[in-house]
């Protein structure tokens, strides 16, 4: 599930979708006619033209948009601010311009400034579910299921393809396909999976050493706050969260997802198993707790 500016097709324009409907010619028709732009990666038939960007649909999109709404009425205005549905069953939302990763990450993306930036920008964004959670009715649908404990809003795929940065900085959050309830540690265990990051060393988008990757997870967590989430249960719950991914991934392939079959093709639940087989093998029986290894003026910064 990646960023929805990285995958865009060309956004349908009302007379475009005329012309689909009516005169049956092929989005690639279509695509030189409108000089709209085509880029690549992630989920299929994602367009964009300008400041709009139309996506696939699912039976939780009204939701996901209630909740959007909601983060721009409390003046969180980093997210894509829905439009709605549109009349071919698409979800029109606004385009958050900036640099995106699906691959290995910039110096700067890697860096500690970014990393205590992204996780300060989280907790504000689980904050903001948490308060939300509160208007739920429990008739809401998700892509995903609610989880057992349920905290705030969690995001679901917390990954560097759904951050929008600029240098060091984070402009925004995008892709809310998998909004859904559930505990905070549930989407931070996937945030530190991908950006610590907790991956083999046969994953590209691995770095670090062990004790870089030990030091980051403090960072994260500090800069985060532990006063809501539990360090001892950090591990388990990635390890928790990873296992999900892997049966998620295979049940909708063997359900005849197309997009799942081919991730499948393409090496990734194998990668996947790797990382979980690492994540076990090197972290599982570890604690993360203040061991003082964050330098004083990291520190400070997580202050600022």
């Amino acid at each position: 599930m990646n960023r929805e500016s990285r995958n865009f097709k060309p956004m349908f324009k009302a007379q475009v979708v005329l012309e689909l409907l009516h005169e049956e010619k092929t989005l690639n028709e279509l695509e030189g006619k409108y000089m709209a732009e085509r880029l690549v990666g992630g989920r299929e038939n994602i367009m964009r033209d300008l400041e709009r960007v139309y996506r696939p649909s699912h039976e939780g999109s009204i939701c996901v948009h209630d909740f959007l709404r909601y983060l721009h009425s409390c003046g969180f205005n980093s997210v894509p601010f829905p439009f709605g549905i549109n009349e071919i069953g698409q979800e029109e939302v606004s385009f958050v311009e900036g640099t995106v990763f699906n691959g290995a990450l910039s110096q700067d993306a890697r860096s500690d400034e970014t990393l205590i930036a992204f996780a300060q920008y989280i907790r504000r964004f689980h904050d903001f579910g948490a308060e939300y959670i509160e208007h739920l009715s429990g008739d809401e649908k998700w892509m995903l299921p609610v989880q057992t404990k349920i905290e705030t809003m969690c995001h679901g795929d917390l990954a560097p393809y759904n951050t929008v940065l600029s240098g060091q900085s984070i402009v925004g959050l995008i892709d809310f396909d998998t909004l859904h309830p559930g505990s905070r540690l549930w989407d931070l265990s996937y945030a530190l999976y991908r950006w610590i990051p907790l991956m083999s060393d046969d994953n590209p988008g691995n770095f670090g050493s062990r004790s870089d990757k030990s030091r980051r997870i403090e960072l994260f967590l500090d800069a985060y706050g532990t006063d809501v989430v539990s360090r001892e249960d950090v591990f388990k719950w990635v390890i928790r969260r990873v296992e999900y991914l892997v049966v998620f991934m295979s049940q909708e392939a063997a359900d005849g997802d197309e997009t799942f079959k081919q991730h499948i093709e393409d090496g990734h639940l194998k990668g996947y198993l790797d990382d979980l087989i690492y994540i076990r093998k090197t972290w599982a029986n570890q604690k993360i707790v203040k061991s003082g290894t964050v330098l004083p003026e990291k520190l400070e910064m997580i202050r600022k």
